[in-house]
């Protein structure tokens, strides 16, 4: 694969997983200006942390990739680049919630003016 071919595939991730977290992101959060509510909510409602709660939605995720790593033929409820877009979100709220919760000093991230 040329580097260009893989830079039409990044562009392309990162579009589709911005289209499908805007999509999914209002019913997620209940409509709240929180992002982060759905692992705030779900971890208090079973009692582990915020968190914990990211990593099992995270790992959902992972596993159906992997799945689909060890059988590319095996049947999906989606397609598989909706799986791999929704594990770059993941990503994003998971560091967004190490920010939030001060694990780890991100002072350089600075917050985008709106």
């Amino acid at each position: 694969m040329t580097k260009k071919e893989f830079e039409s595939i990044k562009k392309y991730m990162l579009d589709k997983s911005k289209h499908i977290m805007d999509l999914k992101q209002p019913e997620y959060t209940n409509q709240s200006e929180d992002v982060l509510q759905n692992f705030k909510q779900s971890a208090k409602a079973i009692g582990i942390t915020p968190m914990q709660c990211w990593a099992v939605f995270l790992n959902k995720h992972l596993q159906s990739i992997l799945s689909h790593a060890g059988d590319a033929k095996l049947t999906h409820a989606e397609p598989i680049d909706n799986r791999y877009a929704d594990a770059i979100n993941y990503l994003f709220l998971g560091i967004a919630l190490v920010k939030e919760t001060n694990h780890v000093n991100l002072n350089n991230i600075k917050i985008l003016d709106e």
